[in-house]
């Protein structure tokens, strides 16, 4: 089920990658019954992560993508565009969600949710795959 919020979503983060040692896209998730605060332990239920010792913690929004949004002085044209995305992407992730929550599952290889309420019922956010050692 696409929300009203989905489309906002897909259009703030279509084309970007997540850089780690893997680069991966974001793609929208919408949990329509979900009710409540977004947790990490619900996210991964509804995630479908189904190892049982799989990890799932919460780190604040901002802190998550603080790297992703503060150009360096080394930045050339095409750093500077992307992190200029992110912060599109960061105040469209504000804009249409509320208590938004940055979710990772996984320990080496995870799956990184952001996720909030969304405006229409529900929760509503992207994700997408990393890996960090």
């Amino acid at each position: 089920m696409r929300t009203a919020t989905g489309p906002a979503l897909q259009q703030a983060s279509a084309g970007l990658l997540y850089q780690s040692e893997t680069d991966a896209p974001w793609e929208v998730v919408t949990w329509g019954s979900a009710t409540g605060t977004p947790t990490p332990s619900e996210v991964k239920r509804l995630g479908r992560h189904r190892t049982a010792g799989a990890l799932a913690k919460a780190q604040p929004l901002d802190e998550f993508f603080a790297p992703l949004t503060t150009d360096q002085d080394w930045y050339g044209n095409e750093e500077r565009a992307t992190a200029q995305r992110y912060r599109d992407l960061l105040a469209a992730i504000k804009q249409h969600l509320t208590g938004p929550v940055v979710v990772k599952v996984g320990t080496r290889k995870l799956t990184v949710y952001v996720v909030g309420v969304a405006a229409e019922g529900g929760w509503a956010g992207i994700r997408t795959r990393a890996v960090e050692t």
